[in-house]
This record gives structure tokens, C-alpha cells and sequence, in this order.
């Protein structure tokens, strides 16, 4: 109830900017001229239905044992796949306060409704300040916070000792989320952009789990390359670490704690291309391709007796992403997609590798269909 309350806290605050931001007072026009009005505000307002064929990102081992009614206590879902709804909303202001160069204030909303698990149900707010400046560069500060996120029941060692291994001992892992990100972005040569990216992210996990709240640093380059004028294509690096506390009780240090120690580091390559169709039905169109292929190290010292989850472990993770996007009438644009989602863990230890490819490996495919709506003002 206490979390419930709080997210509302959240909503009625982001409500209440947006209503700000709404009546705020502006000067629209340029002089008295009705014929030089410049519209400052900007609304868009998105649903996005889709299908998950996997909310939780669990293993075949355990849609096996969802699918059989067992672990008794594990499992909080009413099923493994879900229909979600996506939606959102966000307003920005823009305007040249320095000179001819153009500032930008935003703020957004999304929410995340799953139909058959409600558990599953999450908001993430945010704000940002995109600024552009001299030789056609440009660059934006923007926050975002997630209130709560529960990614699924893992059973809590701490408990087993008292009340062994029974259904009580399966207990939420849950988070919140602070993200600051940072980008700054030059156009070099022609049809060429270039951009630089930064994010620290804070993760708080739950009373039960508070060994996995983790401070984590990205980085990351991406270059956009025009082709043609139909033709456009990007590639992207990015090296994440993730700081994990590693210990929970009072007076322990990661390298003093019996607990798990998650932190991690990884690389992240990713290619895209899209491609411009020719009209149909006098509507603009575009395909694309999206893909996308992580590197995860775990770097605890522990030994897999102690802490098998993260002992050795590395991450292969897959996503390929196909869009088709058209633009309709009255400023709505629509998208169709398709993402398919894989992660193959292993080992070097040959004792643990099929307990940790059995605990988080996993397939995944999402599909569904976006439509935006926006205007000026």
C-alpha cells in the first residue's frame, strides 16, 4: 500500500508539471504580426499494445515448472507471457534564448500496463534540457526515474536458515531506478553525425536484497551515416560497468560479506539501417533493421560453491529488431515491429555450467504495433 501511495505521489506531481506546463504563459508571436506566430510548445501522446512472449526472462526450466505447477511460492504471475500496453505522453518547450540557437525543456511519461499480471505494472517519469550551439552541434542533460519494477521471486538464503526450504522463503526482487544521462552530438562532414553519451544509474533494490543495489557508469559512441536519400545507417559501442554493493548487513565490506557479489562489466555493439519505400497511397514509409550484441563478464572472486549465480559467468545476449514505419494523415505516424530477444549464459567451471544456463538462459520475442499522435501549439 505504501508503494502505492507513493507512485500516486509521483503521478499527481508529473500531472500537476504538465498542467504548468500547459497554462504557462508564452510569447508566441514575433511582435503583433499574427502572420510571424511561432508555436514554442510541442505534445506528443503514444500507445504501444504489445505481445511478450516472456515478462519475466525465465529459463525453459522454469516455464517448465510455471507450466507444472511447481515451486510453490515462486511463482507471483498468472502467466509467462502477457499482453502489455504501453502508454505515453510528453510535452516540451523550445525557443532561441541565445541567439539563433534553440533550447528545448521536456517532460515525459510512460506507463506500462501488463493485462493478465498486474504485478508486472510500471511507471517511469523524466525530464530533460536539449541545447544546440555552435557548428552544428548540439547536446542534453535529461533525468529519469523509475519508483518500482519487480522482476521476479528468488528464494532468499537468509531465510532457508530459519525457515528451510519452503514456500515463504521465495521473496520479490524489486527496484527503483535513478538514470542521469548526458549526450553531445556534431555533425562533422556531410550527412555524417556523430555522438557521445554518458549515463549513471543508481539501482535500489528491496529490504530482501539490498546486496544488489548497484551504482552503473555507461559510455558509448554512435555514428549515423546517410547514405542516400533513402538509405540510412548507424553503428554504436558501448562499455557498461555495474558496481554492485555486495554486502547487506551493518559493519561488512564486499570483500568481508558471505553475500553474492553481482558486479559486472560488458561490451555492447550495435548496427541498424533503414530504408525509405516509395509512397503508397500517398503515405511516406520506411523499413528497418536493428541489431544488437552484448559481452558480460561477472568479476566476483567467489568461488561458484558460494555464489554460483555470478562465479564465472558470462553473458551472450542477441536482440534483432524489425520495424516497418508509415506516416498517416493529421500527424499520427504508426509502427509495426518485431523484436526477438536471446541470452546464452555459461561458465569456464564445467561443475556449474549447466545450473547457470539452466538458471539464465533465456529466448524472447516481442511484437506489436506503436502509434504517436503530436502537434504544436
Amino acid at each position: 500500500m505504501k508503494r502505492k501511495t507513493k507512485t500516486n505521489r509521483y503521478l499527481v506531481f508529473f500531472l500537476s508539471l504538465l498542467f504548468f506546463l500547459f497554462t504557462y504563459p508564452s510569447d508566441s508571436s514575433a511582435g503583433n504580426n499574427p502572420k510571424k506566430k511561432i508555436k514554442h510548445w510541442e505534445a506528443e501522446i503514444s500507445i504501444n499494445p504489445y505481445y511478450d512472449s516472456n515478462i519475466l526472462k525465465y529459463s525453459d526450466k522454469y516455464i517448465d515448472r510455471f507450466v507444472n505447477l511447481q515451486d510453490a511460492g515462486r511463482f507471483q504471475i498468472n502467466r509467462y507471457d502477457d499482453l502489455v500496453t504501453k502508454f505515453a505522453m510528453g510535452l516540451s518547450y523550445s525557443n532561441k534564448f541565445l541567439k539563433k540557437l534553440e533550447t528545448t525543456f521536456s517532460a515525459d511519461f510512460g506507463y506500462y500496463k501488463y493485462s493478465f499480471n498486474p504485478v508486472k505494472n510500471w511507471v517511469r517519469y523524466s525530464v530533460g534540457w536539449r541545447q544546440d550551439f555552435f557548428l552544428k552541434s548540439s547536446f542534453m542533460f535529461s533525468y529519469s526515474y523509475i519508483p518500482h519494477f519487480y522482476v521476479r521471486q528468488f528464494r532468499d538464503e537468509d531465510w532457508v536458515t530459519v525457515y528451510g526450504y519452503t514456500p515463504i522463503t521465495y521473496k520479490p526482487y524489486e527496484f527503483a531506478k535513478d538514470d542521469f544521462s548526458f549526450w553531445i552530438q556534431r555533425s562533422f562532414i556531410k550527412n555524417t553525425r556523430v555522438r557521445g553519451y554518458f549515463s549513471f544509474m543508481r539501482y535500489y533494490l528491496d529490504p530482501n536484497n539490498t546486496e544488489y543495489d548497484s551504482k552503473d557508469y555507461l559510455y558509448g559512441i554512435r555514428v549515423y551515416q546517410k547514405i542516400s536519400k533513402i538509405i540510412d545507417i548507424y553503428a554504436g559501442y558501448k562499455y557498461i560497468y555495474s558496481d554492485a554493493k555486495g554486502y547487506d548487513e551493518p559493519g561488512e565490506t564486499k570483500q568481508t560479506s558471505d553475500d553474492v557479489n553481482a558486479t559486472n562489466y560488458s561490451h555492447d555493439y550495435s548496427a541498424g539501417i533503414s530504408y525509405k519505400l516509395p509512397k503508397l497511397l500517398k503515405m511516406n514509409s520506411s523499413v528497418s533493421l536493428n541489431v544488437d550484441y552484448e559481452r558480460c563478464f561477472f568479476t566476483t572472486d567467489n568461488f561458484y560453491e558460494l555464489d554460483p549465480i555470478h562465479a564465472g559467468r558470462h553473458d551472450k545476449v542477441y536482440n534483432i529488431t524489425f520495424t516497418y514505419n508509415f506516416i498517416l494523415p493529421r500527424n499520427i505516424q504508426m509502427s509495426v515491429y518485431y523484436s526477438l530477444n536471446d541470452r546464452v549464459t555459461g561458465t569456464p567451471a564445467a561443475a556449474n555450467a549447466e545450473y547457470i544456463s539452466d538458471e539464465k538462459s533465456y529466448d524472447q520475442y516481442q511484437t506489436g504495433i506503436q502509434i504517436n499522435y503530436n502537434f504544436k501549439f
